[in-house]
């Protein structure tokens, strides 16, 4: 059983604005869009956003399979459904609803197409969880998966020990830290064929509030902070660190994404 807080849990009011914020940077803009593009809506296809978070996704989707067809978004935190409401207010044909994906509130094959960004590895159960997916998806529909291995990271700092010590920490705030390793096999294993993996880098060369790893950091302070022997000092001291590192113009972070690709069978 993970020790890891639930995303509904994580996400309260001020982490929901936060992330929307990240969400609107450039490079998760661009990640945003190249997801979209490997998963090539169509109009008139029947779309679900799953952890729809702002409602950024689902404002592309709506846009992508026109004004009339269904596209439902659902969160399990209700701080990011409103942003979502108020984002997508104009379109008339998309709702939102506070769902779990472990209990999917939809009709056998009532979606052409799913997109979920950043969810399965926050849920205990995930093959259950995909599971649902399937059976939501009509057969021939496609998904596509994002999730992300934080092993992958590298985020340069004066002081390795503690920039490590911060990473492993953050594994900590969901049960699935490395499920890219292992969702082909549990894709496959839910009811998918056709599974191609893409990877998509986010890489940052500058301190800058508007990337995304600045923009995490935060995120990342709040939920280190008190956990595996980090004090709030030592969260303090590596944030000023990634502060004089880009006044050095030495700043560096990467961390891909793996975009999973499946069809329903």
């Amino acid at each position: 059983m993970s020790n890891a807080p639930t995303a509904q849990e994580q996400f309260d009011e001020q982490a929901s604005n936060i992330l929307t914020a990240v969400y609107l940077t450039p490079d998760v803009v661009a990640q945003r869009e190249k997801v979209l593009a490997l998963l090539e809506p169509k109009h008139g296809e029947r779309a679900l956003d799953i952890g729809c978070g702002p409602g950024l996704t689902t404002e592309a989707l709506a846009l992508a399979v026109g004004a009339s067809t269904e596209v439902i978004g659902i969160d399990i935190a209700p701080p990011m459904l409103a942003i979502a409401k108020q984002r997508c207010d104009q379109y008339a044909a998309v709702k939102f609803e506070q769902a779990d994906v472990m209990q999917l509130p939809f009709q056998d094959a009532q979606f052409d197409i799913a997109l979920a960004s950043q969810v399965y590895e926050y849920v205990e159960h995930v093959d259950h969880a995909l599971r649902e997916l399937a059976r939501v998806v009509r057969p021939g529909g496609r998904v596509a998966l994002v999730d992300t291995d934080w092993e992958s990271a590298v985020w340069a700092s004066h002081d390795d020990a503690r920039m490590r010590r911060v990473l492993e920490t953050w594994d900590q705030h969901i049960p699935h830290p490395r499920l890219p390793r292992s969702l082909k096999r549990r894709l496959q294993q839910a009811g998918f064929e056709q599974i191609s993996v893409e990877i998509v880098p986010l890489l940052n060369l500058t301190y800058d509030p508007q990337t995304y790893s600045v923009g995490m950091m935060t995120l990342l302070g709040n939920f280190a902070a008190g956990r595996n022997g980090l004090t709030a000092e030592d969260i303090a001291a590596w944030q000023e660190d990634a502060r004089a590192i880009g006044a050095e113009d030495d700043y560096f972070f990467s961390l891909n994404r793996y975009v999973f690709l499946a069809t329903r069978s």
